[in-house]
């Protein structure tokens, strides 16, 4: 999978996810002039750093992006938007820190003596950049003090950034995951299993999806460690539905927090009777996060049990199968609970404005859509002028 190639595919899907949450916001207020100033600036640099290739200038313009991302936190100016955003950017600085050494490490090559410590140090800055287990502390805080829409940015476009470079990585530098198979595939596993069992324990849906997302991130994970045809186009696949579905599940429980004027959690019952848009976009994109036919993840969790099935064993198999049910258990439960049953919302509840349904039905048909001819969505040769750009970064 050539990075520039990838990168065709990711500029255009960025912009979407940037113009698709801009509409929403519009409609469904997500903070004042400084929340859209730094929500810009954090798109604007992500899009600059994939246009500036896999050098040094595109590391430094996606840390310039996780800052942003910090700044679009504290941006409610609330105080537990301002612990969280304190959380998340300790998280930002040791990670820019940790993986800014491994990056100048693992340039001197596999046979160098500090070769463990450069894959160390970039497993953690990996693992604290985007929140996987253990050091999830600041994702859940980000998504129980912010408005949905932040927390969507940053976990489809910033997080699926930074995992992009890590697979431009696994094409560039492969000996920093075949040589190190054991740390990885723990990373991924405790992510996977941990992830979904920590959703399990949320009432609030907000923090859920977040940890729902540690535990998609691991999957993921996992299948850029298996590589090959499939391992590859799992995570590829995957990390795509991934950004499109994360959208709209927090755009959705937004538009109930938007309704009922206060959180979603596992109390609220009948949000389908008031919000039926709503309600069918966050099923169709809880059945692209689980992998049911015939969405986008689908094709990527298939993928990631045939290369687990061939490099894995039957034990990885399992594994994945465990992660996919737990995954199951946790959107069965949230969609049981709160969007179906009677209703008990209050008539004088506000109605969700059509423009922000229109945003999630088009970002929730996306991953089906996409699932029926997944091979559009594959890394082809880039576009010469993209090509161009990437080449004169280096």
């Amino acid at each position: 999978m050539e990075p520039a190639a990838m990168d065709a595919v990711l500029i255009p899907t960025f912009l979407c996810l940037g113009l698709g949450a801009a509409l929403y916001a519009r409609v469904i207020p997500q903070g004042g002039r400084s929340w859209w100033a730094w929500a810009a600036a954090m798109v604007a640099l992500v899009l600059a750093s994939r246009l500036a290739g896999h050098a040094w200038p595109a590391l430094v313009l996606a840390d310039l992006a996780e800052l942003a991302a910090v700044g679009l936190v504290a941006s409610a100016a609330t105080p537990d938007a301002t612990a969280a955003a304190r959380k998340y950017l300790l998280a930002v600085v040791l990670a820019v820190l940790l993986g800014g050494f491994a990056r100048i490490m693992i340039g001197l090559g596999p046979d160098s003596s500090t070769a463990r410590v450069a894959v160390a140090a970039l497993v953690v800055a990996f693992a604290l950049r985007v929140g996987l287990v253990p050091v999830y502390f600041w994702l859940p805080a980000v998504a129980r003090a912010t408005s949905a829409m932040t927390t969507a940015l940053i976990i489809g476009v910033v997080d699926v950034g930074a995992f992009c470079e890590l697979l431009a990585l696994r094409q560039n530098a492969p000996w920093v995951f075949e040589h190190f198979p054991a740390v990885w595939i723990a990373l991924a596993v405790a992510s996977m299993l941990g992830g979904a069992l920590l959703a399990l324990a949320q009432s609030e849906l907000k923090p859920m999806l977040a940890f729902s997302s540690i535990a998609d991130l691991g999957a993921l994970l996992l299948g850029l460690l298996l590589g090959g045809r499939d391992g590859s186009a799992a995570a590829w696949f995957g990390i795509l539905s991934h950004g499109c579905a994360k959208l709209v599940l927090f755009g959705a429980v937004g538009a109930a927090e938007f309704s009922l004027g206060r959180p979603v959690t596992l109390t609220t019952r009948g949000l389908a009777a008031r919000l039926p848009l709503a309600s069918a976009a966050f099923m169709l994109a809880a059945a692209a996060v689980v992998g049911i036919p015939p969405t986008l993840g689908f094709v990527g969790h298939w993928r990631l049990i045939l290369a687990g099935a061939e490099l894995g064993g039957a034990a990885l198999v399992a594994v994945e199968l465990a992660a996919t049910a737990l995954a199951l258990l946790v959107y069965v439960r949230a969609i049981h609970r709160t969007w179906l049953g009677p209703g008990t919302i209050a008539e004088t509840g506000r109605p969700m404005p059509a423009t922000a349904g229109a945003v999630l039905l088009v970002f929730a048909l996306a991953p089906v859509l996409f699932g029926f001819m997944p091979d559009r969505l594959a890394p082809a040769a880039p576009p010469p002028a993209l090509a161009a750009l990437e080449g004169a970064s280096r």
